[in-house]
């Protein structure tokens, strides 16, 4: 069963950029992909960066640099 606070703080992997202002951010955590944002508008992220989970918004992680 999935519990969404136990995502948080764990560490996941951009399988596609994460670009708040582009709309677009998928990582991989747990071997399931979400789609995802930076916690900062002005920072993006490339594929195969590892970030930190700080947080859930809705269905979308957000995620900062580690």
């Amino acid at each position: 069963e999935f519990n969404p606070d136990n995502i948080v703080g764990k560490r996941c992997v951009v399988v596609e950029r994460i670009d708040n202002l582009a709309g677009c951010g998928q990582v991989k955590v747990n071997g399931q992909s979400w789609a995802a944002r930076s916690a900062y508008d002005d920072e993006s992220f490339a594929a195969g960066e590892t970030l930190s989970i700080v947080a859930i918004e809705g269905v979308r992680l957000v995620c900062v640099k580690n």
